[in-house]
């Protein structure tokens, strides 16, 4: 989100127990839009039996739906995307604005565009046509479809695709009773491609707490002082997100990550919230509207804590971590890092671009 499409108002915090902490607000100026799209970090090398092509846009795919709808997502993401167009970017001639914009091929169903052959219903040319926007405009639809997680894979995939494959044999489905027996067909191959992919993604680090971020607080383990306890004062529900939080101490970092075993800033975040039946945003581009906003005087424990990290920026942040009180904050740092506590002033040594309070 560029500065012109946004208010900025920029307030210098000086206090004693924070050390001179910049903090900027942001919000939507009036009648626009804020851009909520996570950043894409994808992986890349090659994966067997696809072209170099049709891997990177799996990754991407990967990367884009993994990061919204976690695993399942980017499962369910694969196996369309294999069964609609190979992994191919493809173009198609009854619809000509896909001509101006790369393709790996050309498909002739209806109008249909891009990796998940999306008809001009679903988006612009440009967004069909583009592996991450197109993958968007997938989970959008995914996620409107309540209860999806628990569903057949393919079943799910057809409420989202509505392709021939209704469970009602035609000439159109080969006669097929299965409802989206066209997406089964692509499991086991979307499951071996998803396998390599995670293995490569592991390793990956996308920026998220800046370095002077990762410092320690105390002795404690991971930071924390073994004198610590949640303050008196603190809400219950404050109290049950911080406790969830501080329980996740010592797990790794994935970018991604929405827990159990590891997670990322903004998952761990979100998971803390979710205990007491708060739902809030899965990145921190959501997270930075969720809430009412507060400031460094008035920190309490729950708070959300958004900051540049080391690849956003004060307008459009990269990294979050939750206000523990005391002058600490809880956070998962990067790739290659764990879950730990650090002081409120080296978290915030770049700035604050929000503080949400959630309840």
């Amino acid at each position: 989100m560029s500065l012109s499409r946004v208010a900025i108002a920029i307030t210098a915090v000086l206090a004693s127990l924070f050390g001179g902490i910049v903090l900027m607000t942001v919000s939507a100026s009036q009648g626009q839009a804020v851009n909520l799209r996570p950043p894409v970090c994808a992986s890349s090398g090659a994966v067997a039996g696809l072209t170099a092509a049709q891997a990177q846009n799996a990754r991407i795919i990967v990367a884009t739906a993994g990061q919204r709808a976690g695993r399942a997502g980017a499962y369910l993401a694969l196996m369309v995307a294999l069964a609609e167009s190979d992994l191919r970017v493809l173009a198609n001639p009854n619809d000509p604005a896909g001509a101006a914009f790369p393709s790996q091929g050309v498909g002739h169903d209806h109008d249909s565009l891009g990796l998940f052959q999306q008809r001009p219903g679903w988006g612009s040319a440009a967004k069909r046509m583009d592996a991450a926007e197109s993958t968007h405009l997938f989970v959008d639809a995914l996620l409107h479809q309540d209860g999806w997680q628990s569903m057949t894979p393919w079943y799910a995939a057809q409420l989202v695709q509505r392709s021939a494959f209704t469970g009602r044999p035609t000439a159109a489905n080969g006669r097929s009773a299965v409802v989206g027996e066209n997406y089964r067909r692509q499991a086991t191959r979307a499951a071996a491609v998803l396998s390599v992919i995670e293995g490569d993604s592991s390793t990956l680090d996308c920026g998220a707490a800046a370095s002077a971020a990762i410092t320690p607080n105390g002795d404690g383990a991971h930071g924390l002082p073994a004198t610590y306890a949640v303050p008196a004062g603190t809400s219950s529900t404050a109290r049950i997100a911080v406790s969830f939080a501080l329980a996740q101490l010592g797990k790794p970092y994935l970018w991604g990550g929405n827990g159990p075993g590891s997670f990322d800033c903004s998952g761990l975040t979100q998971q803390a919230w979710s205990r007491v039946g708060i739902a809030i945003g899965r990145v921190v581009s959501q997270q930075l509207h969720d809430g009412t906003p507060s400031s460094v005087a008035h920190l309490a424990p729950g708070d959300l804590i958004m900051t540049p990290g080391s690849t956003g920026s004060m307008a459009a942040p990269g990294h979050v971590g939750m206000y523990i009180g005391l002058g600490l904050v809880v956070n998962a740092p990067r790739t290659g890092d764990v879950i730990r506590v650090v002081p409120l002033n080296s978290f915030a040594s770049k700035g604050i671009s929000g503080i949400r309070h959630i309840a």
